[in-house]
């Protein structure tokens, strides 16, 4: 009787053992969702799906996931909320994948996402909202892609932004509001070979703490360029070829600490003007090769620093009466560019250097008419020497 009871409970002991073992197995299965076929789950939070096989962004993957890549996939085309399952994302990678779409709002639905990188993609063209609605994230790196354009608004809704590079890219025109909507970024790079900026290509990019356009090859810097650009730490026009500078190019630029215009060719300027409306802080002009003369210069700034500028010595006129001439400094601290016989001496020490000798043709050409004297001018001579032989004979 003993012996049965005791059966009876070992028998209830293995079979409950059963059950939660079966019960754990699924609890377990339920809260740990497996790992897509096509990636490889470092951890809960880090997983790598680096597939060329793989054509869009797994449903598979746990809520969990922190840290996500799907370089060299065949990923071609990011719908929009592409992402919004995976709330917890911090950093993603779309390195080396044959994407090229990225449709509105594809990151939406991200508030914790840190890093972005998009590189060495066939991506051609930054859609309108195609990186709107990112919100305080560290950088978005867009660089050794084929983009040749970013549409208006491309990213509209995007806050607190530190770092968005575009280096390496193909574009050669900036859109009118291309980065309008983006608000309080740290940096923007853009990429050298820029030919053309549209008027407000800036337009509605309220609070930037570096925006540096170098290496342009453009015809003009036209009206407008600048309108609606706020809140700017440094601006900066660096080695490259401005073309003519347009009546209106600064107009609508406001809140300005530092604007920058270092190293680069200038075939003229209509006007450079920097009003009280604009608030610029400091205007540094410095190293640039200006062909003319600036028609008109007014600069309401509270620091100017205009400094080894290579610009045209006209003969007669005096360097203080040039536009720029708003330093105490000016004429020692620039250059002339022309002419060439006083090219590259200060403005001060080139004087009248400009001048001299510029009336030396017209003298060789009185010389050597000197030289062959007509029969006019021979005549009062040859009176003269007959009348002294006369005199001597008769002596």
């Amino acid at each position: 009787m003993e012996l049965s009871r005791v059966a009876r409970w070992v028998a209830a002991t293995l079979a409950w053992a059963a059950i939660c073992e079966a019960s754990n197995v699924a609890l377990t299965s339920t809260l740990v969702p497996s790992c897509p076929t096509q990636c490889i789950c470092l951890s809960q939070s880090q997983v790598v799906c680096n597939s060329a096989t793989l054509r869009g962004v797994p449903s598979a993957l746990s809520s969990s996931v922190t840290q996500l890549s799907l370089s060299r996939t065949d990923l071609r085309v990011l719908r929009s909320d592409a992402f919004a399952h995976l709330r917890q994302l911090r950093r993603l990678s779309l390195d080396a994948c044959n994407l090229t779409r990225i449709r509105p709002f594809a990151f939406r639905g991200l508030p914790r996402l840190n890093e972005l990188y998009i590189q060495h993609t066939p991506l051609a063209t930054v859609d309108a909202f195609a990186f709107a609605a990112l919100q305080n994230i560290s950088s978005i790196i867009l660089t050794h892609n084929r983009i040749a354009q970013i549409e208006g608004y491309a990213f509209a809704g995007t806050n607190f932004i530190k770092l968005i590079s575009l280096r390496n890219n193909p574009i050669k025109k900036i859109l009118a509001h291309a980065f309008s909507g983006l608000n309080d970024v740290t940096q923007i790079e853009l990429p050298s070979g820029i030919k053309s900026i549209e008027p407000q290509a800036f337009a509605g990019l309220e609070g930037i703490g570096i925006l540096e356009l170098a290496y342009m090859d453009l015809p003009a810097l036209l009206p407008d360029t600048f309108h609606g650009l706020t809140r700017v730490g440094r601006l900066a026009l660096r080695e490259s070829d401005l073309g003519v500078i347009k009546v209106g190019a600064f107009d609508g630029l406001r809140r300005v600490d530092i604007l920058e215009m270092c190293n680069n060719k200038i075939d003229g300027i209509e006007e450079l003007s920097l009003i009280q409306n604009n608030s610029v802080r400091t205007f540094k002009l410095s190293g640039n090769h200006m062909l003319e003369t600036p028609e008109a210069v007014v600069l309401e700034v509270e620091n100017i620093v205009i400094r080894g500028n290579h610009l045209p010595c006209e003969c007669g006129r005096d360097p203080l009466v040039n536009p720029l001439a708003l330093t105490p400094d000016f004429a020692e601290e620039n250059l002339c560019i022309s002419p060439l016989k006083v090219r590259g001496r200060s403005l001060a020490s080139a004087g009248g250097a400009a001048c001299r000798g510029e009336g030396a043709g017209s003298a060789r050409a009185r010389a050597a008419a000197g030289a062959s004297p007509s029969v006019y001018s021979l005549a009062p001579r040859l009176a003269f020497s007959l009348a002294a032989l006369a005199f001597l004979a008769n002596s």
